[in-house]
């Protein structure tokens, strides 16, 4: 069964850069567990200013699935896993809500590794105005299992165990 049907191939995924590190932290600042990097400076290819759901294909394999209720161009380009800034690294402190992007920093690490393999990132994507995003990324996993990229938690809400 093609696990992308129904999906558009938005095209290649470049770098401007890899194995970077973040700079140092600021006083009185830890990193979360994803935020010590290498990252890279990724450069999407040209998404939609829709919402949609979004697969990351590595060495022709699907390696990442997820949604988004924001624009996809946001949501892969400069504000999200393209470029990590160094408040993405960022451990949450207590009491407050101030941490950074894990899925952002692990997610662009996974690209980071996959880029320096000189393995081909293609993104594909499916804009979705109406509906439930997350019923659709659930629904995918399950016809077609769990990519390697996503996480534990990520799988159990699709109703997977592993």
């Amino acid at each position: 069964m093609d696990r992308t049907l129904g999906f558009t191939l938005a095209g290649r995924v470049s770098h401007r850069g890899l194995g970077i590190l973040p700079p140092p932290l600021p006083p009185g600042r830890e990193r979360h567990r994803y935020g010590n990097g290498p990252f890279a400076k990724l450069l999407m290819p040209e998404l939609p200013s829709s919402p949609g759901i979004y697969l990351w294909e590595s060495a022709g394999e699907i390696v990442y699935i997820g949604q988004t209720a924001m624009s996809l161009r946001t949501r892969l380009g400069s504000n999200g896993y393209s470029t990590i800034s160094n408040y993405n690294t960022f451990a949450r402190q207590p009491g407050r809500s101030n941490g950074g992007q894990q899925t952002n920093c692990r997610v662009n690490m996974l690209a980071n590794s996959s880029l320096a393999n000189d393995d081909e990132i293609n993104i594909w994507y499916r804009t979705a105005l109406d509906l439930d995003l997350r019923a659709e990324e659930s629904k995918w996993m399950n016809q077609h299992g769990v990519p390697m990229w996503n996480r534990r938690d990520e799988r159990s809400n699709a109703g997977i165990r592993g």
